[in-house]
């Protein structure tokens, strides 16, 4: 079974826009948080990739995006109710009047209905096989681009260089990264001596995700 919003109509409902679009950045924000764990145990624990540990992580992130969807149903349930008894002009944003009960309801049925995708996703072998796919893809990039710009070139690449680069770089990730790193620490640092700077590790590839989707 395919996990997801299902198909909808030409012209789906708003409730079902929203829902679709709010697990298209939970999908999204899965396979970021994902893959910046493969790329902190390449780097910063020098482990190879470990599907079986990806995979838990990407149902423990479920369960995490699972109860924030939770909770921020209960938390919009909260404000609808007192809605109910305000009346008048809105002083700031946030300061939700009885116009703002439908759009309040609206955003509410969202978050509850991803609860439910996310549920379905837990269960689903097959989303959660594609999630850690697509994190491994994306951290190879990250490696392999970041690799590459600390080195930089000292000569034009080789005739042929991008002709297998994909398999290069998950052997990178998944074989070569810890014992790469040990090395570099046993040499002092990077080319040319001295510490590394402890900032760079990771830096260009850590990447926020959203904390609320389909309000």
């Amino acid at each position: 079974m395919t996990t997801g919003p299902s198909a909808r109509r030409a012209d789906p409902s708003p409730l079902e826009r929203a829902v679709d679009e709010g697990f298209l950045i939970i999908r999204a924000s899965l396979v970021v948080a994902t893959a910046n764990q493969v790329i902190r145990r390449a780097l910063q624990e020098r482990l190879p990739f470990d599907e079986e540990v990806a995979t838990g992580f990407v149902r423990a992130e479920i369960d995490r995006l699972t109860e924030e969807q939770l909770e921020g149903a209960r938390r919009l349930r909260r404000v609808r109710r007192r809605t109910h008894r305000s009346y008048g002009q809105s002083q700031h944003q946030f300061d939700y009047r009885v116009d703002d009960v439908d759009a309040l309801r609206l955003r509410e049925a969202t978050h509850k209905a991803l609860v439910k995708e996310l549920g379905r996703a837990g269960r689903d072998d097959a989303f959660v096989a594609a999630v850690v796919d697509a994190a491994r893809a994306r951290a190879w990039d990250d490696v392999g681009s970041t690799v590459v710009d600390r080195i930089g070139w000292a000569a034009a690449p080789a005739p042929g260089y991008d002709e297998g680069r994909d398999e290069r770089l998950r052997d990178l990730l998944d074989i070569d990264l810890a014992g790469l790193a040990e090395r570099h620490d046993e040499r002092g640092g990077p080319a040319g001596g001295g510490p590394a700077d402890p900032t760079e590790t990771g830096q260009a590839t850590e990447t926020g995700a959203p904390t609320e989707t389909g309000a």
